[in-house]
């Protein structure tokens, strides 16, 4: 299953998906795959009370932000590694040598999560 699928199973379908992006880059592939499906994952949720649509956050971030926090992180704590998401409460999450990790940077340190981009989001 790929991971653009994944995602799909994992948030039950609670997603809002943006405009493909054609990519030609230096990304991983499996990042470019996923914005040849959508230039970013947003998840969402309905409002309980109102019924409307409220944005939740990044699953994947657009393809301007990846380049951002990645640029960002390897110029401030010499991350290695290309950052596609976080977990809401400011660590983000990278992949590299297409393994991904969470980096702290409270503690300056990082820890392996998933073997895969795959196995991350079977999880």
């Amino acid at each position: 299953m790929n991971v653009f699928n994944l995602i799909n199973k994992k948030y039950k379908e609670k997603i809002s998906l943006q405009e493909p992006l054609n990519c030609d880059d230096t990304l991983p592939k499996e990042l470019i795959a996923i914005l040849g499906h959508s230039n970013g994952i947003m998840e969402i949720m309905i409002h309980p009370k109102t019924g409307e649509m409220m944005e939740i956050g990044w699953i994947i971030y657009p393809y301007d932000e990846i380049k951002k926090w990645s640029s960002f992180y390897q110029n401030e704590y010499g991350l290695s590694g290309v950052v596609f998401s976080d977990d809401g409460a400011g660590n983000p999450f990278y992949l590299f040598d297409g393994k991904v990790y969470e980096f702290d940077p409270i503690d300056n340190e990082s820890e392996l999560i998933a073997d895969s981009l795959e196995e991350f989001f079977r999880n």
